[in-house]
């Protein structure tokens, strides 16, 4: 599959790659379900919703949603916002997956490929996020944009080779076991990424994956290597980052954007994280 299209009928999306992209100070599409996808902004900033939360989006981010999760998109803006997602073409992304884990011989097997779901919904300036920028640029540039499918597809195979590998390691005797621990762990993790904004507990993430408050803990710790309190804090302050960079927002509004409950706590963790505080690498920006 090599071609992608641009800004197609929406009954379309799914059979095909597809680039949707749209510029405009007001939208609102309500309960709208489409294949696995990447939502990014080019400029600007809009707001996705789903069953789990609210995700406000700027340059710099990037949003995964999985097949048939429905959403809604709202922007209501001053300035113009510049919206840029990847659509996949159901089983893209699954056959990058298989074409990268599997032997040469067993690929001529063709088997029907496992649907993949993720639960880590934001990234903030990883090979994901900068294809999207990239794309952008190509289709600018009347250049085809096969490629950075190609490329966003293979990143995804890695994040999912990276789930397995984390699956592995919990403790569980059964694979099937280790499976469905996965499966809860991932769905706190997703109710995480969609209420970075807001003071969440231990407790609300748990009840959500159906586990206990300590189990929960334990096999998150065992899965993602990190507690849940300090992998919350690293992706509101990547979060914060990226605000910094693309928004005049003042520190103590991306502090509380970012679910920080005081700006000088949120000032030290900057600090420690990227070697400089919030309002010089905002100067920095503007002086870059």
């Amino acid at each position: 599959m090599t071609d992608v299209l641009i800004n197609p009928a929406p009954a379309l999306l799914g059979a095909h790659n597809a680039v949707v992209g749209g510029r405009g100070v007001r939208r609102h599409t309500v309960q709208f379900t489409g294949p696995l996808s990447v939502k990014g902004v080019i400029a600007g900033s809009g707001t996705w919703e789903t069953a789990a939360g609210r995700y406000e989006m700027v340059p710099g981010a990037v949003l995964l949603l999985n097949d048939g999760e429905p959403y809604t998109l709202t922007i209501d803006a001053l300035q113009p916002v510049e919206t840029f997602n990847f659509f996949f073409a159901r089983g893209f992304v699954e056959d990058a997956f298989r074409t990268a884990t599997t032997p040469g011989a067993a690929l001529l097997d063709d088997p029907e490929p496992r649907p993949m779901s993720f639960s880590e919904r934001l990234h903030f300036d990883t090979p994901l996020a900068r294809e999207l920028v990239r794309a952008h640029r190509r289709l600018t540039d009347g250049e085809p944009l096969a490629e950075s499918f190609y490329a966003a597809a293979l990143h995804l195979a890695d994040v999912e080779c990276e789930t397995r590998a984390r699956t592995a390691r919990l403790p569980a005797l059964r694979a099937s076991t280790r499976e469905e621990l996965a499966r809860r762990v991932g769905i706190g993790t997703s109710f995480l990424h969609a209420n970075l904004d807001r003071a969440v507990t231990v407790a609300e993430a748990a009840r959500e994956a159906c586990l206990s408050p300590f189990h929960f803990h334990r096999l998150f710790t065992r899965f993602h290597e990190v507690t849940p309190h300090r992998y919350v804090t690293r992706l509101r302050l990547k979060k914060a980052q990226a605000l910094l960079r693309s928004t005049d927002r003042d520190v103590a509004e991306v502090a509380l954007a970012c679910g920080f409950e005081s700006v000088g706590s949120f000032t030290t963790l900057f600090t420690r994280t990227f070697g400089t505080p919030p309002a010089r690498f905002r100067r920095n920006r503007e002086l870059g």
